[in-house]
């Protein structure tokens, strides 16, 4: 459940929309403070677009100073419940999402992480409705919690709907985890089956190519005989034109000599 947010802008920690529930107890918006201050100084440990999760535990021994508390939980990195070692003491999770600038944080007390999971979401609506509401020109601008009475009927009705549906909602993250899984599954599948279909598409095509070539050679083949005959015939014909010239030529000497009827040559033996 969420029990307290805040709104900071990230370059001097100036608080701008603060919201308290009554089941708040203990010092968290000093703690939070701290936390923005913190963050402000050391801009690494949460980066633009980042979204973390920082424990505080009260209660634990040799953290009676507020400072010093928290700087040990901001040491704490990203962990799910199954890694936290919740024992005895009383936790609390800070929640904080950087974006556009501003920060965006919510103590909730929830250990399990598919709930955690519904503050991310929680502060991912109250940034896009902020947003969509201040310029980011007008948030540098700002004065400490000049945006808090016009922001706060707002942030009190998207915490409501989150705590009042916490359950429902962490359950529809899982929904939704596993719709993002199909989702993915279907596009690999999708991609799989188009690669498929131009593998067939490509094969397709080499049979074409190849019923074409195997077309084409034999076309090839028949002219190759079709010319090979007409070649033969002009060489049948080129020799028998010879044969008919030198038949002619030898006639034509023989009738030189002899006369048409070869008479001179029989007077002459």
């Amino acid at each position: 459940m969420i029990v307290y947010f805040v709104i900071c802008r990230s370059q001097d920690a100036a608080v701008l929309v603060e919201m308290a529930t009554e089941a708040l107890r203990g010092n968290a918006p000093q703690v939070t403070t701290a936390l923005m201050e913190h963050l402000r100084d050391h801009p690494q440990q949460a980066p633009e677009g980042d979204l973390k999760t920082f424990v505080q535990r009260n209660g634990a021994e040799g953290e009676d100073d507020i400072f010093n508390m928290f700087m040990n939980a901001c040491t704490v990195a990203v962990r799910t419940s199954a890694t936290m070692d919740l024992g005895d003491v009383e936790e609390h999770y800070f929640h904080l999402l950087h974006d556009d600038g501003v920060f965006y944080c919510c103590l909730s007390d929830d250990d399990e992480l598919r709930k955690q999971k519904v503050n991310f979401a929680f502060l991912q609506a109250i940034s896009k409705d902020f947003k969509a509401k201040y310029s980011t020109r007008k948030v540098k601008k700002a004065h400490a919690y000049a945006m808090d009475k016009d922001f706060a009927p707002t942030v009190r009705s998207v915490m409501h709907y989150y705590n009042t549906n916490h359950n429902e909602l962490s359950r529809n993250q899982q929904i939704e985890k596993l719709k993002a899984q199909v989702e993915d599954l279907g596009d690999i599948m999708g991609r799989n089956l188009n690669l498929l279909l131009e593998r067939e598409v490509k094969f397709d095509r080499l049979v074409d190519k190849s019923e074409q070539m195997k077309r084409d050679s034999l076309v090839f083949k028949k002219r190759a005989k079709k010319v090979k005959r007409q070649t033969m015939w002009k060489s049948y014909k080129l020799s028998i034109l010879i044969g008919l010239f030198c038949v002619f030529s030898l006639y034509s000497i023989l009738t030189a000599a002899c006369g048409f009827t070869f008479e001179k040559c029989k007077a002459s033996k």
